[in-house]
């Protein structure tokens, strides 16, 4: 009888295992995974996280396909985002905080990079800041966030911004070929371009290094609401390739990741792993949004007298929603 009882008991557990509710997002893979289109720019370090979640299967495990859609500017992606031709996009910071006050239905999911990975780099012969009062200088765009985050820093360094020539170049290549012809002085740049600078004996002269979500993980709030899942997916996958690029373990596949998503060498993109996760610690930890990443813009913004992103009081739920990332 003993024996009989036991396998009994045995018999019990076992169908109590087989029938145990799953995790919620377990459960979601038993259905069809749900296409998200996510708007995007150029392939860079910018999207490393994406590059990461892609190649390791996080999106699959979360039961999202992310379908890639590359826009021209920040602005265009935004507006890709807020009209719904697009469900989730990689922005930059200050045209989301502005999006927002002006109503657009979008929400930050998560930071992508909680600190700036744009290094201030002087051209052929420029060794100091100062060098760089009067001449000719590109942060991509001339107006903006990244155009004002260069005018700061220029100030900071005793360079007064009023006196350079600020013009467009969007692409990053493209500045790194005008500060080696000596079409532009200085530029901001981004990893892995900022290496290659580098190597051709140009010199780092700044890197801004307190709070600044660059890269916001941005959504469409009407398909957020009505799609939790997928929204929540998308995100949480994002949350788990930011905790993979911390761990010391990952440094050569992440190396690996990003030399393939931006054909870029390997030896520059390790140059980029270094700075931008070992040094700066730019990718937001656990992809979380601080106040001040996105507070930091704003007041940049009045630091130079541009029109700010923002001139209501600040608060940080008007942008961000963290219950994405809270999400089992």
């Amino acid at each position: 009888m003993r024996i009989a009882s036991r396998t009994l008991s045995c018999l019990a557990l076992v169908l109590a295992a087989i029938l145990a509710p799953l995790p919620a997002h377990a459960q979601q893979t038993t259905q069809a995974p749900t296409e998200v289109r996510v708007a995007v720019l150029a392939p860079s370090a910018l999207l490393w996280l994406h590059a990461v979640a892609r190649d390791l299967g996080f999106y699959a495990e979360r039961n999202v396909v992310v379908k890639e859609l590359v826009a021209g500017s920040s602005p265009a992606l935004l507006q890709a985002v807020s009209s719904g031709s697009v469900e989730a996009g990689m922005s930059l910071g200050d045209v989301v905080i502005r999006a927002v006050d002006q109503g657009a239905p979008v929400v930050i999911s998560g930071a992508i990079l909680g600190k700036t990975i744009l290094r201030l780099v002087g051209g052929t012969g420029i060794t100091t800041p100062k060098q760089l009062d009067g001449t000719t200088v590109t942060a991509g765009a001339v107006e903006g966030g990244t155009a004002n985050l260069l005018r700061y820093q220029l100030q900071r360094l005793g360079v007064d911004p009023r006196g350079v020539k600020m013009v467009a170049l969007t692409n990053s290549r493209d500045r790194v070929v005008a500060l080696g012809n000596g079409q532009v002085q200085g530029a901001l740049l981004i990893a892995p371009f900022d290496t290659l600078a580098i190597r051709q004996g140009m010199k780092v002269l700044d890197v801004y290094t307190d709070p600044y979500v660059q890269t916001p993980l941005v959504l469409n709030k009407p398909w957020a609401e009505k799609n939790r899942a997928a929204a929540v997916g998308l995100t949480k996958a994002l949350q788990k390739a930011a905790v993979w690029i911390y761990d010391p373990a990952n440094k050569d596949k992440a190396i690996d990741i990003l030399a393939a998503y931006t054909k870029t060498d390997r030896d520059t993109c390790a140059d980029s792993y270094a700075f931008m996760i070992q040094q700066q610690q730019a990718i937001g930890k656990n992809l979380e949004v601080t106040a001040a990443g996105l507070e930091n813009i704003i007041k940049i913004d009045q630091a130079i007298g541009a029109n700010p992103a923002s001139s209501k009081p600040f608060d940080l739920s008007r942008y961000y929603d963290p219950s994405f990332l809270a999400a089992p």
